[in-house]
């Protein structure tokens, strides 16, 4: 028989087990406890700084007080511009639209049939700085051209006029070209324009724009330098190693079009033969009248004329043209102040020759189709929110938190 006080191995593991699994539920319970401590906290942390973060940006509302969105920045009037999801198409379209007081604006205009911004609504497309280089300003340069909606490689959106007029409705670009003739429009609804009451003005816009070509590299080397082209001919078109400085003897410096330009030989080419023989023979009559100076017009080259990229040289007067500026360069290289009488020839022989080379490009106007509103397809994306618009003020700083409920539909 054991002794009373002995050891019993079986019943020590069993208390054994007791102790530790109390000890493994003590630890569960603070690590847990502590856990749900420091998520709560982190939530009151991350909540705060939800609700810092929106006293501080600048949210556009109308007057319902409907949020339109955040500003992303401001325009030269400190107008703030929100961005707008066009998702009525297959392929989504972000567009700025700036707003005012009273009104939306965008950088491009929308072109009206009609007197008073009335009848069939045409856009331009994207990037045209060659019918849209002045702006609200009337300055080369500062015209109403939005590269945002280019550089997405879409449509082009622009604000015209609602159906009351202002505040405005959203439009965009169709794949229709515009019923209208530019030269038939009659008013744009320019809505950057700063106006009282409705930014629209009469305009009257050309088929055809035209811009001054680049002749920098009309003159090319002397013949005797370079292999003729044309050979019986005095004068050649098109070699492309144009060369500016006729007196460099031996050098041959190739003349490029500018950045944003491109070469026109290929309409230079179809008038080759008459320019050739217009100038041959009127450069035969120049160095006659020069005799008496010792001087003469060397044989030179007829290189490059450029024009801005989409646009093509004009062919009017092009062969009296070219000729005029050739030899207009020329005789201005003579030293012809002690013989008044031959530049008084000289003027005489060019003057019916006088004029200056143009390019054209034709201004394209597509159809303006009115953006719907995401929820309702018979509206206009902007027709729901009315004037006048504000932006929030700046929330007090406060340590106090406040319960909002859910609107109605959150979470759904």
């Amino acid at each position: 028989m054991p002794h009373q006080g002995a050891f019993h191995p079986r019943k020590f593991r069993g208390q054994g087990g007791f102790v530790i699994t109390l000890e493994l539920i003590i630890i569960i319970s603070i690590l847990g406890f502590g856990t749900l401590v420091g998520i709560v906290m982190i939530r009151d942390a991350l909540v705060k700084h939800y609700v810092a973060k929106q006293s501080s940006e600048t949210l556009v509302a109308d007057a319902a007080g409907r949020v339109l969105g955040e500003a992303i920045d401001f325009d030269e009037h400190d107008a703030p511009r929100i961005f707008f999801v066009d998702r009525s198409q297959e392929t989504a379209y972000r567009t700025l639209i700036g707003v005012r007081d009273d009104r939306f604006t965008s950088r491009e205009a929308v072109y009206y049939s009609g007197t008073a911004c009335t009848g069939v609504p045409c856009i331009k497309t994207t990037s045209d700085e060659l019918t849209s280089s002045r702006g609200t300003d009337y300055l080369s340069g500062t015209g109403n051209v939005s590269y945002f909606n280019a550089l997405q490689g879409g449509p082009n959106y622009a604000v015209g006029r609602g159906d009351q007029g202002l505040p405005g409705h959203l439009f965009r670009e169709s794949p229709l070209m515009c019923p209208l003739e530019p030269s038939q429009v009659q008013s744009r609804w320019m809505s950057q324009k700063v106006a009282s009451g409705e930014p629209c003005e009469s305009i009257k816009l050309e088929d055809e724009v035209k811009t001054p070509a680049f002749t920098g590299c009309l003159i090319d080397a002397p013949l005797d330098e370079v292999e003729d082209p044309f050979p019986g001919s005095s004068t050649a078109l098109g070699n492309t190693n144009a060369s500016t400085d006729t007196s460099s003897v031996g050098e041959s410096v190739a003349c490029d079009c500018p950045e944003s330009m491109e070469d026109q030989g290929d309409i230079l080419s179809l008038y080759a033969g008459a320019i050739e023989t217009l100038l041959d023979s009127t450069v035969l009559t120049l160095n006659s009248a020069l005799l008496i100076t010792g001087q003469e017009i060397p044989a030179m080259d007829v290189g490059k004329i450029c024009c801005p990229i989409n646009s093509d040289l004009d062919e009017d007067e092009l062969v009296n043209g070219v000729v005029y500026i050739v030899l207009q360069e020329q005789v201005s290289q003579l030293d012809l102040a002690a013989f008044p009488a031959v530049q008084q020839t000289i003027n005489t022989t060019l003057a019916p020759m006088a004029g200056d080379l143009s390019c054209s490009s034709p201004v394209i106007l597509k159809s303006a189709d009115s953006v719907p509103d995401p929820n309702e397809p018979d509206a206009n994306a902007l027709e729901t929110f009315a004037a006048p618009f504000w932006v929030n003020l700046p929330g007090a700083a406060s340590d106090e938190w406040y319960s909002t409920p859910p609107t109605e539909g959150e979470g759904w």
